[in-house]
């Protein structure tokens, strides 16, 4: 099985995963965010080491807060919808999935300009803006549906904030795994690696955008 094949099809797994704990009710949600706690934590352990204390605490605190936003925003109408989550998550995609077709055609090429070349030598400001232009065009179909039920001006201000915040994010679990020589932080999704990896651009450009949200009265 070729690379991009095994990459695509556990991608797709995810991708269903993520819909059945976000649209499935509260009991499925509550199993997705258990999981993803337990699963990030015992990476964040595993790849620090049990006697890195600090680190360790400081990835605990970053998870823990990320995944209570995360509760509060599917709960934020009294009870539980994962619709608006969801739409974050899509647009969060969107951002990966932009930064990684442009970047790997564009961004690749000599004389590419890199974003962050100390850190993580493959990614290029071709990706970072692909990634954007991705992310602004995902929230404007998502409000052009329905789904993102908020005015279209504050829907492209989420993707600009959620695609912004989300490079910081990956750049963050970036140094992380290159202060600890790590390549991935699991082997849970073949071809993407490990829970943190999937989820290190959602840790930061969610709470990020729930603050704008809650700021604008959007939540």
């Amino acid at each position: 099985m070729s690379s991009l094949t095994k990459r695509t099809l556990s991608g797709a797994v995810f991708v269903a995963i993520m819909l059945a704990g976000l649209l499935g009710g509260k009991y499925a949600f509550g199993m997705l965010t258990l999981f993803m706690a337990a699963g990030m934590t015992a990476e964040l352990v595993r790849v620090s080491g049990w006697k890195n204390w600090p680190v360790i605490f400081a990835g605990i605190v970053y998870i823990g807060f990320s995944m209570a936003v995360m509760n509060a925003i599917a709960f934020s109408g009294g009870v539980f919808s994962g619709k608006l989550l969801l739409c974050l998550f899509i647009i969060v995609w969107a951002s990966d999935v932009g930064a990684y077709c442009i970047g790997s055609t564009i961004g690749q090429k000599a004389g590419s300009r890199k974003l962050a070349p100390r850190i993580s030598p493959n990614k290029s400001w071709a990706g970072y803006w692909g990634g954007l232009l991705f992310c602004i065009a995902a929230a404007a179909v998502l409000n052009l549906t329905g789904m993102l039920a908020i005015p279209m001006v504050h829907c492209i201000a989420a993707g600009i904030i959620i695609h912004c915040m989300g490079v910081f994010g990956d750049l963050l679990e970036s140094i992380w795994k290159r202060h600890f020589g790590v390549k991935d932080s699991g082997k849970i999704i073949p071809g993407h690696g490990g829970l943190l990896d999937r989820f290190d651009s959602s840790l930061l450009a969610i709470p990020s955008v729930f603050a704008y949200l809650l700021l604008f009265d959007l939540i």
